[in-house]
């Protein structure tokens, strides 16, 4: 944990938290690589940078207003929570919905295929998820519930972690020392590089548009279930425990669904084969 980062440079010393480091690095490294690989695939490189800079810039906006509509009585007691120019208080699957609303309205007026460039921009995706997770991690937050398995973490007394299992008596028995916790913010960044990886494999093998992004949507949605079993609850929700839940599963049934119905045509003709051999 690292929560602050520091560079000399010349005898000047620049100070930032390494949440806000690798939040800004995401987005610098996810416009960069989108707008390449879609070049690279046939679109016009100024007219996609056109689209992921909006893209990008609304991923903080859903990400707080997400974090708002789960939290109501934390901002309704200090509504400035809302605005707020630091870098906390977000729910990164709220700013990558609303990213991709962006992205649909963006498309359509710069004239750029949706589908497309939704494909291009999948791998780079879970890069940039990646890099916003180590940020996590440095910083100490969207800790994981205490566990013994050997690739557990110990976060420093003082931290979030720490400070939860204080409160909730869970470091009673340790008699107030941190207690390791599920390093649920790696178990994402590595889950987002896993998609990108998915994503890459499937342009290269030529798929049908659009593939590759519902693909990474679905295996990222499913993987969000899964880590919410083994990430804490923050403690200010206002919504039902099953709200998160609910959404992943909406998310992955949706992508698997479109995914079924669009390969529809290639089953019947592979049925219809089987059924003129017999």
């Amino acid at each position: 944990m690292n929560p602050v980062l520091s560079l000399t440079l010349g005898g000047l010393q620049i100070s930032t938290s390494s949440y806000r480091f690798f939040f800004i690095l995401a987005a610098v490294a996810t416009i960069a690589m989108g707008t390449v690989v879609a070049h690279r695939r046939g679109l016009p490189a100024r007219r996609c940078l056109g689209c992921l800079l909006p893209m990008a810039a609304a991923v903080p906006v859903g990400a707080r207003l997400m974090d708002a509509a789960t939290k109501r009585d934390l901002y309704m007691e200090d509504p400035s929570r809302l605005w707020a120019v630091d870098l906390t208080g977000f729910s990164m699957f709220g700013g990558l919905l609303l990213a991709s609303l962006v992205g649909i309205v963006a498309c359509r007026r710069l004239r750029i295929d949706l589908v497309r460039l939704a494909d291009s921009v999948a791998p780079t995706l879970g890069i940039g998820i990646a890099l916003m997770r180590v940020g996590c991690f440095e910083a100490g937050c969207c800790f994981g519930e205490v566990c013994d398995l050997p690739w557990a973490v110990t976060f420093p007394a003082g931290s979030e972690a720490h400070l939860y299992q204080l409160l909730s008596g869970g470091a009673i028995f340790s008699l107030g020392s941190p207690l390791p916790v599920h390093p649920t913010q790696l178990y994402e960044a590595v889950a987002g590089l896993i998609g990108s990886g998915l994503a890459l494999w499937i342009l290269a093998g030529k798929r049908m548009e659009g593939t590759a992004f519902l693909f990474f949507a679905g295996w990222y949605s499913g993987f969000r279930l899964v880590n919410h079993i083994f990430r804490v609850a923050g403690s200010s929700l206002t919504v039902s425990d099953q709200f998160y839940p609910i959404l992943y599963t909406a998310v992955l049934l949706a992508a698997a669904a479109t995914l079924i119905l669009r390969e529809k045509p290639t089953i019947c003709s592979l049925q219809s084969c089987f059924g003129k051999s017999r």
